[in-house]
């Protein structure tokens, strides 16, 4: 399903909450509106005392809300990395491992020696009443140190007895086996575990439970729960008479064949039956006896019916069998079938390969081949763990048909997860020469994954890249994730079995251990190849077939045990992975701890039985993990709920969606508009988790340390208002007809998004038998559905998704499956400037979510009034003065068209300047108000008064006399974002809208006001200074923030404008003040306005010509035919620009200008003269975070010159000094105002290949490595930075080396072939980026700024001048890096035991603290 704020695809991944020390104060402090939440995958090994890690990339913060292509979630894109590879990932695919059997059930609960009620106990006897259902306890609670015996323990008692249990029945299966008695005992009596369990895998326990049953269970802590029980009370288990009763998913079936004995018995009972050939030799012959018939399930207890659904399940079909009550539509949806997009093909080869096919013409000429082995981490043996992950290493940089690739345009990737390890090709069809890409391209993956060379080089080399890449990515925020994760996913490997593997093994591993994993799980039976591109089904698949037929099969499938078609769900056999395609090979359990949807008692909740707060017990939960760390700044609380996926099959599962998707936008901005600011800390999410294979629901709270309490209160009160008296009728129109209007927007776009994505969107969709849909088929479904969504569905989901928070403590709630908080050790008082001590606890958190008060019914539904429009009458005075014919004669003289771009120009009657382009790219338009100034336009008295001054406007979220709620529903009822934000040279405003009526009028109004009637507001103010006060702290405590702020401070000594906003600048700040310095650079007549949009109809069109009938995404006819090409007729193209030319006359030239004195914009940063320093300590710096992890990281920077090839004061003093002339290569474009441009972004293509062939191949040193420049577009200013990470150890040799690369380009200069290899880079992506809105945008800007040489002509010639330059001009382009050694400024940080320090200046110290080094990580 392609809703794009609604489908989980491939931006759509559950991502775990994370806090970096450098995030912690921007998410939490700074108020970013959600937390930090990505996709982890590669991980490393979770213990208590250190995390080895993988790249994490994080997301930068956007300006815009989430754009993107159809199938973009409402969180935005988030950046989801992956082990392995050059790159970050953007897809793998997730399991969702369920067991057969997985329930909870306990006698009825008294209250006895520990607390518990007195005459409630009620036994029932199984053979009379199968099961016993108690108050739910969690599924998973426990997993502390003392619940389940140590390994230790078992290891020193190896004369322990023995039972085995058989079963005759397949239900009884999972139980049978041998066991081995434990140390410990439960209820008076022996506990036995049992053995030979795959590694990794849940523990099977037979023990004597709190409530006199002898029960199979998870727990050894004797808890009342489990898959399993019965009441005897017997001594020993061998001396067991009643029948055990077993949950199937329905209702408790007794199983009278199961059987516990001694194992010397065992032996003689099987022996016997072996004499006369009817033995039952185990489990794994099971299915070949002729079971038992079971009999009709035992109805349950009257009294306990109401209970019946509060327990585990781990088929999807639970949500038919929730208490909450679904509210049922006129007419039944669960029978029509969602259709099958027409244009997505399937096949497979002879050797069990399988394809997956769809024609797509974005980018034109191109193709994406991806194909995925079905293996990853948690595939791995003990003895692997990190074998997957140098797998695909071994196999993708060792390839040389892969090597071939290089240079003809192509780029290539690869990426390890949990279950699934992918490699893929993003190509060219053709070349310039005729040369045909496919086959190649397919070749190099048929070698990656079938025939590597695996030579002993290659593998020490990755080997190297590998271990770097573990160092390098151990940062603060993935080792926050694998906590998470292990708290999580306690019952499988997903918690302790990360892709990065063991730094001790991946040492360890030969050329036969390789061999060994490759030939067991890298065949074409294993794998599934998906191509999507600019060409026919039969070319996609006469390729593949010359390609990939011929490879062996090596593994066949055997009978009974593997097929070669896709089984899903409760027709697969392999049932513990309901999502993972059945193979020839086993595959181990992955049993997930799911607590919703089990919740409701109709609407009736009742207090727990399963605890009594009288007598101090608590409610039970998943796992409370706690996450202790001094370099954390701000503090977050995650509560997560895991529950089976629902594939989209039906249009009753697409009304369940939309529900969803309209409780999470309601609930969302409920909490915002309980804080004061509009960037409430608080992110609210239910998707699918491809790598994890499971639903989630998450919560996470980011708040100051010292007022988490108000702020968990707020949250848990209304995601309780919202479960207990749902949503208002106003809510359901304005949130549905905002989908509604995204559905629209998928549609439109659907001719322009990429390959890339309609792959990865396929090949997620695939991971949970989601059916793949056309978006026009999508529309069609939406459509249908939609009014059968009513209030009472969506109140029904909130009980059913959010239960598990809002009713924490009730009976009828599932706990949370687990609670994760991230927390610092120390706070700052800001009064005294000190560190204190601080601290968080699980009762701390317990005591208060049971203590939130309820809201009434009056406050929770109380609604605001949204408004139809902002500027009702307020223009009228304006209009009034104006000659009828004034909007008419301005256009006439004021507008120019270009005929080569499509780009028109216009100057408004106050002076504001407007640049747009009509493009069908996306259905949303994008505009930028761009004006000079910045954090250059500071005074040096008024250090980051801008800075704040923007972010008091945004803080405020109101104008004139409108509410921030009213603004915000008014932008959220119209699909309307504006965001303000500065840098160094210009503050802008950002807007995207909706293509139509009102989405382009919305935006255009809430502009006027905020230039014309912005709200200043102290509150605002003070949270503004209060958020950068904290974003300096969290600086500090950050490797990588810390590290290039002071090597800006070494570059820049006399400029802080160039530097993180500094506290005693802010703390010299007023109200007056930052609006001063605001007004004096927002003032209209200095604007650039530049618009990107489908304003002439180019889309529509489109839209209405495939009315009726079904675009398969082919984009193009057949060679044969004619392609037609559609054109907006010129009248309605002339109408729509025209109403859009008046829409900007009207409400942005009407600003009147600002009186305000202009800003000083022109004061650029001068570089300080580095030989002039009298050190080489002045020129570098050396300092050391207090972490328990070790990392390092290297920041070298120098002068540059600007886009336009213009530099500083002293880089022209420098440049003079060297005779430099951009005319010495006597180019046949030097006169192009593009060359400088297109020059240095060559240049720095080639140095950054040359920083990975050095710093990565060759030498080992680092995983990481980059060269950017500043490029400034205003100011006559700039600077190049290189960044390395390494291992502390080797961080000063990775320095030498990456000087070496920055200095070596003179010695050896650039080549024909490097160039070849940029060029191609820079035009492939930039065509691929003018499909792009955002883009589009960055071209227009400044193009009518009188500052600098840009015009038309840098847009028109960009391929021109990429294709006429020469190695000639691009190393002398070279010559404008300021590369001396007494040029270059190096800042070095590393992190771990140890005190903090800086040395090298007189800086002062990053971080400086007293506490003991293996304090500064505490987990609980």
């Amino acid at each position: 399903l392609r809703f794009p704020e609604m489908a989980p695809t491939r931006s759509s991944q559950r991502v775990l909450g994370s806090t970096t020390a450098a995030a912690a104060a921007t998410t939490a402090a700074v108020g970013a509106a959600s937390s930090a939440r990505r996709a982890m995958a590669a991980a490393g090994e979770a213990k208590a005392e250190a995390f080895a890690a993988p790249s994490v990339h994080r997301s930068s913060p956007g300006c815009l809300g989430p754009r993107g292509v159809a199938g973009s979630s409402a969180r935005g894109q988030e950046s989801a990395h992956f082990c392995g590879g050059q790159e970050a990932g953007t897809s793998a695919t997730g399991t969702a491992a369920a067991a057969a059997i997985i329930a909870a059930g306990a006698a009825l609960v008294k209250k006895g020696p520990k607390g518990r009620r007195a005459g409630n106990r009620r036994l029932v006897e199984v053979s009379q009443k199968a099961g016993f259902f108690g108050a739910i306890k969690d599924f998973l609670k426990g997993g502390s140190e003392d619940s389940d015996p140590p390994a230790k323990a078992a290891a020193e008692a190896p004369n322990r007895s023995r039972i085995v249990v058989s079963s005759a029945q397949q239900i009884g299966q999972p139980f049978c086996g041998a066991y081995e008695e434990q140390l410990i005992k439960s209820n008076g009596r022996p506990v036995f575990m049992k053995v030979g369990l795959p590694a990794g895998s849940q523990p099977i326990y037979l023990l004597y439970n709190q409530e006199n049953q002898w029960a199979f269970t998870p727990h050894a802590d004797g808890r009342a729960d489990g898959w399993a029980f019965v009441s005897d009370a017997a001594e020993q288990p061998v001396d067991i008479q009643g029948s055990f009763s077993i949950w199937n998913m329905e209702a408790w079936v007794p199983d009278a064949t199961l059987k516990v004995q001694s194992q010397v018995a065992a032996a003689a009972q099987q022996q016997a039956e072996a004499a006369v050939g009817g033995g039952i030799e185990g489990p794994d012959v099971a299915e070949e006896v002729q079971m038992e018939d079971p009999g009709e399930p035992v109805p349950l207890p009257d009294e306990l019916e109401p209970l019946a659904q509060l327990h585990w399940r781990s088929h999807w079909q639970v949500s038919e069998k929730a208490i909450a009550e679904w509210a049922k539509p006129k007419i039944d949806l669960s029978n029509r079938p969602l259709p099958e997009h027409p244009g997505v093909k399937r096949g497979v080869l002879s050797n069990g390969l399988r394809y997956v096919l769809l024609r797509n013409a974005m980018p034109p000429g191109r193709f994406e081949a991806h194909i995925e082995l079905h293996v990853g981490s948690i595939d791995e043996e003990p003895h692997e763990q990190g074998i997957a992950h140098m797998m695909e290493h071994v196999c993708f940089l060792g390839s040389r048909k892969r090597e071939q690739l290089i240079g003809t345009g192509s780029r290539s990737n690869a990426l390890t997860d949990f279950q699934h390890t992918i490699y893929h090709i993003h190509s060219p069809l053709t070349l310039e020469d005729g040369r045909d890409m496919y086959k190649p391209a397919l070749e190099a993956l048929n070698e990656i994954a079938f025939m590597p060379e695996m030579n002993v080089f290659r593998i020490e080399k990755e080997r190297k890249a590998v271990l770097a890449e573990m160092q390098q990515v151990n940062d603060m925020e993935y080792r926050i994730e694998t906590w998470t994760l292990s708290g999580l996913h306690e019952t499988n490997k997903l918690g302790t079995q990360f892709p990065i593997g063991k730094e001790e093994q991946i040492k360890a591993w030969q050329q036969k251990d390789l061999r060994a994993f490759h030939d067991k799980w890298y065949y074409p039976g294993n794998a599934t190849l998906y191509v999507v591109g600019d060409m026919t089904e039969d070319e996609m698949v006469a390729g593949i077939k010359k390609v990939f037929e011929s490879t062996p099969a090596r593994h066949q499938p055997e009978p009974g045990v593997a097929t070669l078609d896709p089984v899903w769900g409760s027709k697969s056999a392999d049932a513990r992975s309901l999502f993972r395609r059945k193979i020839a090979r086993h595959r181990p359990e992955q049993l997930h701890n799911f607590s919703v949807p089990m919740i409701g008692t109709t609407g009736t909740f009742t207090e727990a039985a399963s605890f009594d707060p009288t007598s101090g017990e608590k409610p039970w939960h998943g796992p409370l993990r706690i996450f202790r760390n001094e370099l954390l700044e701000g503090l977050q609380l995650n509560f997560y709920s895991k529950a089976p996926v629902r594939p989209l099959k039906n249009l009753e599962d697409i009304r369940h969606l939309i529900a969803v998707r309209v409780l999470i936008g309601v609930l969302q901005f409920r909490i915002v508009s309980r804080y004061s600011s509009n960037h409430a800390p608080v992110q609210i999410d239910h998707s699918d988790s491809f790598r994890e294979g499971c639903a989630v629901t998450s919560i996470t709270v980011n708040a100051d340390p010292r007022d988490w309490r108000n702020a968990l209160s707020c949250v848990v009160q209304e995601v309780r208002a919202i479960c207990d008296y749902g949503v208002t009728e106003s809510e359901m129109k304005r949130y549905m007809a905002a989908m509604l209007k995204d559905v629209e927007k998928g549609v439109a776009e659907n001719e322009t998004v990429p390959s890339e994505d309609h792959l990865n969107f396929i090949m997620t969709s695939d991971v949970f038998d989601h059916v793949v849909m056309h978006p026009e088929q999508s529309y069609k479904a939406f459509s249908e559905v939609a009014p059968m969504v009513d209030r009472e569905c969506v109140n029904t989901v909130a009980k059913w998704m959010l239960g598990f928070l809002a009713y924490y403590g009730k009976a009828a709630a599932p706990p949370p499956t687990a609670i994760v908080v991230c927390t610092p050790t120390q706070v700052l008082e800001e009064h005294s400037g000190q560190l204190v001590p601080f601290s968080i606890t699980e009762e701390e958190i317990v005591d208060l979510l049971l203590a939130v008060p309820d809201k009434s019914k009056e406050e929770a539904l109380n609604q605001v009034d949204v408004p139809e429009s902002l500027l009702k009458g307020q223009l009228d005075a304006f209009l009034a003065k104006q000659p009828v014919d004034a909007f008419d004669a301005w256009r006439a003289t004021s507008r120019k068209e270009d005929p080569d771009t499509g780009i028109v120009q216009l100057m408004l009657p106050n002076g504001a300047k407007v640049n747009y382009v009509c493009t069908p790219n996306e259905s949303q338009g994008t505009m930028r108000l761009l004006v000079p100034g910045g954090r250059s336009g500071e005074k040096p008295n008024e250090l980051s008064s801008a800075v704040v001054g923007i972010r008091t406007i945004s803080e405020s979220g109101a104008v004139s006399d409108f509410s921030r709620e009213q603004i915000e529903l008014f932008a959220v009822s119209n699909l309307t974002s504006v965001h303000l934000d500065l840098n160094l040279e210009f503050s802008y405003v950002d807007a995207s809208f909706a293509m139509g009526e009102t989405g382009l009028v919305a935006a255009l109004e809430l502009l006027h006001l905020l230039f014309v009637e912005p709200r200043w507001e102290l509150p605002a103010f003070i949270r503004a200074q209060q958020a950068y006060k904290a974003q300096a702290y969290a600086v500090q405590k950050s490797l990588e923030q810390s590290t290039s702020n002071r090597l800006m401070k070494m570059m820049y000594a006399s400029d802080p404008r160039v530097t993180e906003a500094q506290v005693e600048d802010i703390n010299k700040l007023n109200l007056a003040t930052v609006k001063r310095a605001v007004a004096a650079q927002l003032r209209p007549q200095d604007l650039e306005i530049n618009l990107v949009g489908d304003f002439d109809g180019q889309a529509h069109l489109k839209g209405a010509e495939v009315e009726g009938g079904l675009s398969t995404g082919k984009h193009r006819e057949e060679e044969t035919e004619e392609e037609v090409v559609m054109e907006v007729p010129a009248a309605a193209r002339e109408r729509r620009l025209h109403d859009l030319d008046e829409a900007l006359w009207k409400y942005l030239g009407s600003i009147v200008p600002s009186e305000a004195e202009q800003a000083e914009i022109n004061n650029a940063p001068v570089i300080t003269h580095g030989e002039s320093l009298s050190s080489v300590e002045n020129r570098q710096r050396t300092a050391h975070l207090q972490d328990s992890d070790e990392r390092a990281i290297a920041n070298i920077g120098g002068g540059a010159p600007n886009r336009w090839g213009k530099g500083d004061s002293y880089h022209n003093e420098v440049m003079k000094s060297k005779s430099f002339s951009w005319d010495s290569p006597d180019s046949k474009v030097k006169d192009h105002p593009l060359y400088p441009s297109v020059c240095l972004l060559a240049m720095r293509e080639v140095i950054n290949t040359r920083l990975f062939s050095t710093m990565r191949d060759s030498l080992g040193l680092s995983y990481d490595s980059s060269f950017e420049l500043s490029m400034h577009d205003r100011l006559e200013a700039g600077w190049f930075m290189c960044t390395v990470s390494s291992h502390p150890s080797r961080i000063t040799e990775a320095v030498t080396a990456a000087k070496g690369v920055l200095q070596g380009v003179r010695k050896r200069p650039i080549s024909d072939l490097e160039l070849s290899t940029a060029r191609r880079t820079l035009m492939r992506r930039h065509e691929a980026d003018k499909q792009t809105n955002e883009y589009w945008i960055t071209l227009l800007s400044h193009l009518q700024f009188n500052g600098n040489p840009k015009d038309i002509s840098c847009v028109r010639d960009i391929d021109m001048m990429l294709q006429s330059i020469t190695w000639r001009d691009v190393q002398n382009a070279y010559l404008t890096l300021l590369t001396d050694s007494d040029q270059l400024f190096v800042s070095v940080t590393t992190a771990g035991p140890g005190a903090g320090y800086v040395s090298g200046g007189a800086a002062q110290a990053s971080v400086s603290t007293s506490t003991a080094p293996k304090e500064l990580k505490t987990v609980d």
